[in-house]
């Protein structure tokens, strides 16, 4: 943690963020700053989930004094008992943060569990989305929030509502994230080689069932490729077989780039360099669009992102109801990059 100023007699504040992945942390950083701008020294604590990529996502981000990781129930995907699982875990957790000495905790979730921690932490003020009278239990400092029953994701405007419901912000803040100028540098200096315009591929996700295929991805790159565009496929490391598998299958992979990094931050960097991002629905499409490119989303069995009019949607039934044409049609609506007349190539 850091040295506090002298005289600052503003409180010492946790903010505990529930959502598992990496898109729902980057919609909370602007109401991570706008508490963490009524809090002691102008930062605030984050108690989040490992797979949020907090410590990288936020390694730059002034508002934030330390992230506390929260290792419980990890994604079945991972196939691990988290560390701090069961009642030992809870108990553990409880005393790390009672040593933080916190005087109020903004928990952006209804889960009763994180409102038993910090009163067993002994946090003094404990306020949450408290949806129902039982979700409130262990909450003692309203106002509370109703669930968002419109359109679209739900996570982005529940956060908002709590951010404005305690008045730390008006209205709806997008999420903003700046790239230090050092890993921008390298990014550009990578993709040097590519042709512009340039379009990011976001192959990652979090589950199958958002994965729209190596095999469309492969397609869609080529007929970019025929275009005279520069294609970066972009994915953790647990996508670099997939995107080995699309550049494989290119017919001229020089102007094509992977990037399956574990740095968020470094692939933030990378979708910067990008003109367009093309993505599941997953955290990297995020990333491009708080770093400001402008991104189409394939969603074909999640709620479409509205939130952020850098994002723009296909919608389907199913993933593999989307067609590669149609995507193709949708980037020409929106950054015109045609030299030719090429369209999909056949499967």
């Amino acid at each position: 943690m850091s040295a506090e100023l002298p005289g600052d007699d503003r409180p010492r504040t946790l903010v505990v963020h529930h959502r598992s992945g990496i898109g729902d942390l980057i919609w909370h950083v602007p109401y991570l700053r706008a508490i963490a701008a009524t809090s002691r020294g102008g930062r605030v604590t984050l108690m989040a989930r490992p797979s949020c990529r907090a410590p990288d996502l936020l390694a730059g981000e002034p508002a934030i004094d330390e992230v506390i990781e929260y290792d419980y129930r990890p994604r079945r995907s991972e196939s691990r008992r988290g560390r701090d699982d069961g009642l030992r875990g809870f108990l553990r957790m409880a005393a790390i943060l009672r040593s933080r000495r916190f005087d109020r905790v903004y928990v952006f979730s209804s889960r009763i569990r994180y409102a038993l921690l910090a009163w067993l932490a002994g946090i003094p003020r404990r306020s949450g989305f408290g949806f129902s009278r039982a979700q409130r239990f262990g909450l003692n400092a309203g106002p509370y929030i109703q669930r968002h029953r419109g359109e679209g994701n739900w996570v982005y405007p529940e956060a908002t509502d709590f951010a404005r419901a305690h008045g730390f912000v008006d209205r709806p803040l997008l999420p903003r994230i700046e790239v230090p100028p050092a890993l921008l540098e390298e990014a550009s200096g990578r993709l040097a080689s590519l042709p512009v315009p340039r379009v990011a591929l976001v192959i990652g996700t979090s589950e199958p069932r958002k994965d729209w295929g190596a095999a469309n991805f492969t397609r869609l790159a080529q007929a970019l490729l025929d275009r005279g565009v520069g294609v970066l496929v972009i994915g953790g490391p647990a996508e670099a077989e997939a995107a080995d598998r699309i550049l494989a299958g290119l017919r001229d992979p020089d102007r094509a780039i992977a990037i399956c990094r574990a740095s968020v931050l470094q692939s933030g960097a990378a979708l910067k360099c990008c003109d367009l991002c093309i993505g599941n629905d997953t955290g990297a499409l995020n990333l491009a669009a708080a770093v400001g490119v402008r991104c189409l989303g394939l969603f074909g069995t999640t709620r479409a992102l509205r939130h952020d009019p850098q994002i723009e949607a296909i919608e389907a039934p199913a993933m593999r109801a989307i067609d590669p044409e149609e995507v193709l049609r949708r980037v020409d609506a929106m950054q015109p990059v045609a030299a030719s007349e090429a369209g999909i190539p056949s499967a």
